[in-house]
């Protein structure tokens, strides 16, 4: 599930869209599959620390925006022989390092329902050591 939609990154594009994606069906579903992308690239990190997708109105305009700036990205890479404006480089970077942080727990995103994930012990059940300093002294 994409953090955003068409119609944001319609207008975070603005007439750049229609030079990358075009305005017929294949562009659309070109950029909704850059979407879904992007938001699972979020997830992927993000699930480390909470449910995902992500459920939160407290954190909902952060996802919008990680969202809109890899699918830019994704957008600009498809496109030969341009290179991404420093700009849209420092976003990608600031972007992927805010991720990387989410997973670690350095940054919160509000609101957001932690995952129960590697929260919890495991038991195993096993017979004593044959081999031990004491059994095997003098070997």
């Amino acid at each position: 599930m994409a953090y955003a939609t068409i119609n944001e990154l319609k207008v975070r594009l603005g007439q750049d869209y229609a030079g990358l994606y075009g305005n017929d069906a294949d562009g659309t579903a070109t950029a909704q599959a850059y979407l879904d992308a992007s938001a699972a690239e979020i997830d992927a990190s993000a699930g480390c620390r909470y449910e995902t997708p992500v459920v939160s109105g407290r954190a909902e305009a952060l996802l919008r925006d990680w969202n809109l700036t890899l699918c830019e990205e994704r957008a600009r890479v498809r496109c030969a022989g341009d290179a991404l404006p420093d700009k849209l480089k420092m976003r990608i970077a600031h972007v992927r390092e805010s991720i990387s942080k989410t997973a670690s727990g350095e940054l919160i995103l509000p609101g957001a329902a932690e995952s129960a994930r590697g929260q919890g012990f495991s038991a195993v059940a096993c017979d004593e050591p044959v081999f031990t300093r004491e059994t095997m002294r003098g070997y």
